[in-house]
């Protein structure tokens, strides 16, 4: 199954990282490679994520990564990472 990393993903990934590096370059580049490396492990493990409870459908879901969701949505052919959320936020009420 393809992963797919929207442009809000990307967005929100290089807004994270960006922060991160402020403080700390070498951390920031790992965190940022390590949630792509998350992304890829759900090629072969699409349901590891649990649902996310605010939108309560089967196919958005959400793994945990440090203090970060990474919000994705099962589809037939394909994974959509639709966003990256720090879980001292709350979720907006839809996803695009």
């Amino acid at each position: 199954m393809e992963v797919i990393l929207t442009d809000r993903f990307l967005q929100r990934v290089e807004k994270c990282s960006d922060y991160t590096a402020l403080d700390n370059i070498p951390i920031a580049v790992k965190w940022a490679r390590d949630v792509f490396e998350g992304c890829k492990l759900l090629k072969s493990h699409p349901q590891s994520g649990r649902v996310v409870p605010e939108f309560d459908r089967p196919e958005i879901r959400e793994l945990l990564h440090g203090h970060y969701w990474l919000v994705y949505e099962i589809k037939t052919d394909r994974i959509d990472m639709l966003t990256i959320w720090h879980t001292s936020q709350q979720l907006p009420t839809h996803l695009e």
